[in-house]
């Protein structure tokens, strides 16, 4: 489908304003007027209900919306990865959650581009979820996530065990001691978006299902200002404070009744590029004792 039509349709969808879409793609309105009925008669339903001020999806449109963005996605990543071999001998497609990546991949990236100049590597960060909708729509060749996905599209490979600790800025010292359950649920909690299953099922075992976080942020990373500046406690994969705690910035509270379950990590290889050179390069520099099949 034709690109220019699906980016004017998310941008509409998005914007709700033909005038502001149009000055978002640096086109006049009237194209996107034009673009918006070219798409609706390929589609053959109406997508945007319009009124004076703005505009609004139809019920189809809500419904083409996510089909959209992933096609746009899939075009995207065909056009990168022929353009890349113009100049390169493969490209390398890795997904990863933020945690992760900041924590371990980062450094194998590095590592892997140092040895292997040939290979272009494009890097996108996202939740597990839309990892694995990437890995089935064949966009990413290696995705690092929470989830132990079994499926014939890919290999699903133990990654990495990590502790999931409490932890709170250094200025909070007086509780370094240890606390009991009753006075964990005392504590102004930032939530820092750990969201495994097991972690979530023994924390609503001391906290209320409604219980709600003073400050919510769904990457981890970004919760540490507020720790460091003494408000709050949260926490947080061992690996990824490790660094604030070295510092002393951080500091862990031990926790006296009770223990988080670890956080594991999966690293998922999509089957169709297994035998790739980007991909290949990679498991003899990470797995070299691998007999993944």
């Amino acid at each position: 489908m034709d690109y220019d039509l699906l980016i004017t349709f998310i941008y509409l969808a998005k914007l709700k304003n033909f005038t502001k879409t149009a000055e978002q793609l640096h086109v006049v309105q009237s194209t996107i007027t034009s673009r918006i009925k070219n798409l609706e008669y390929n589609i053959g339903e109406t997508l945007f209900v319009r009124t004076n001020k703005h505009v609004e999806l139809t019920n189809a449109g809500e419904a083409f919306l996510p089909y959209a963005k992933q096609l746009l996605s899939i075009q995207e990543s065909a056009i990168f990865r022929l353009k890349a071999l113009e100049l390169f001998n493969d490209t390398l497609n890795i997904g990863a959650v933020h945690s992760i990546y900041d924590c371990h991949v980062q450094d194998m990236v590095l590592k892997y581009m140092q040895q292997n100049k040939k290979i272009a590597v494009k890097v996108t960060i996202e939740h597990s979820e839309e990892l694995i909708q990437m890995l089935h729509e064949d966009q990413v060749d290696i995705a690092f996530t929470y989830w132990d996905i079994k499926s014939p599209k890919f290999i699903c490979e133990p990654f990495h065990s990590d502790r999931i600790i409490l932890v709170t800025g250094s200025q909070n010292s007086a509780a370094a001691c240890g606390i009991t359950e009753v006075e964990l649920r005392n504590l102004p909690l930032l939530c820092s978006a750990i969201m495994t299953a097991p972690f979530q099922e023994w924390f609503y075992s001391i906290f209320p299902k409604n219980y709600v976080y003073p400050l919510d942020i769904n990457i981890s990373s970004s919760i540490i200002k507020f720790l460091k500046e003494g408000i709050g406690f949260s926490f947080m994969i061992e690996s990824a404070a490790k660094k604030f705690l070295e510092e002393g910035s951080l500091v862990e509270i031990k926790l006296l009744e009770s223990t988080p379950p670890s956080i594991e990590s999966y690293m998922l290889i999509n089957r169709q590029r297994i035998n790739s050179e980007a991909v290949s390069q990679w498991l003899t520099e990470f797995m070299p004792s691998s007999s993944l099949p």
